[in-house]
């Protein structure tokens, strides 16, 4: 065969591989994903179909009803009651709740972290860029839950995961603290007492609080391993601090 024909046929039998293998994909894709109605929005971040399941969105985590902002990501599912979207299923969580990904047709579980209604939360491997991405960006900009403190970049932190320790650098004056929260990437929260600092050593474990040492009394570790991001909110629910690690 002369080169010129071999390399046309290789060109063609290249694009006919690609277009195959798309074609596999979107066939695969179609054969995963499921249509269905949203008859109920439970919260931010779960709702009920027709059928009676509930939808729990994987990879984000929106703020309790007891939390502020909590009606942003609220808010927006709701635009989908009583219309048809699509789910990819991944697993059954320990509650009953079917966790997937939800399609409508744009990925909702992502689009609610973009717009900052909602932060990533046990996201898959798969898809840790990009969840960490669009928080990041989120956060930058001041979207959402996001917004702002008056004190943003007052404090920096330093985490160390292994010993179940924070140190919180205040570099502004005379912040009071009182009502302020911290938490990690889970439901779990530390609220702070009426204190003032420079710098402060927040622990896991359970102690007696001083002026320079807190201590969050929990039974169990709260900083994950491999990853894992500390977010500071202050009394009005404001951004003040966040530092993530393993994205």
């Amino acid at each position: 065969m002369k080169p010129k024909h071999a390399a046309i046929l290789a060109f063609l039998l290249t694009g006919l591989i690609a277009s195959n293998i798309y074609l596999f994909s979107i066939i695969n894709q179609d054969e995963t994903r499921e249509s269905v109605i949203v008859a109920r929005v439970i919260d931010g971040d779960t709702f009920q179909l027709e059928d009676g399941r509930k939808i729990r969105l994987t990879n984000i985590n929106a703020p309790e009803k007891s939390q502020a902002n909590h009606e942003l990501s609220l808010n927006y599912l709701k635009q989908f009651l009583n219309k048809s979207i699509q789910i990819e299923i991944t697993e059954t969580d320990r509650y009953g709740r079917t966790l997937a990904n939800v399609y409508t047709p744009d990925y909702l579980n992502l689009n609610l972290v973009s717009l900052g209604f909602a932060s990533k939360f046990l996201v898959q491997d798969s898809e840790i860029s990009n969840f960490a991405k669009a928080e990041a960006q989120a956060i930058s900009t001041g979207l959402g839950i996001w917004t702002h403190s008056n004190h943003y970049d007052c404090l920096t932190s330093q985490i160390d995961k292994y010993e179940e320790f924070v140190i919180l650098t205040n570099d502004c004056q005379e912040i009071s603290f009182q009502e302020w929260i911290l938490k990690d990437e889970s439901t779990k929260i530390f609220k702070f007492p009426e204190i003032q600092f420079t710098q402060l050593t927040l622990h896991t474990s359970k102690g007696t609080n001083t002026e320079t040492d807190l201590y969050w009394n929990q039974n169990q570790n709260r900083w994950n391993n491999d990853r894992d991001t500390l977010y500071i909110f202050d009394s009005q629910g404001n951004l003040a601090h966040h530092n993530s690690y393993g994205y």
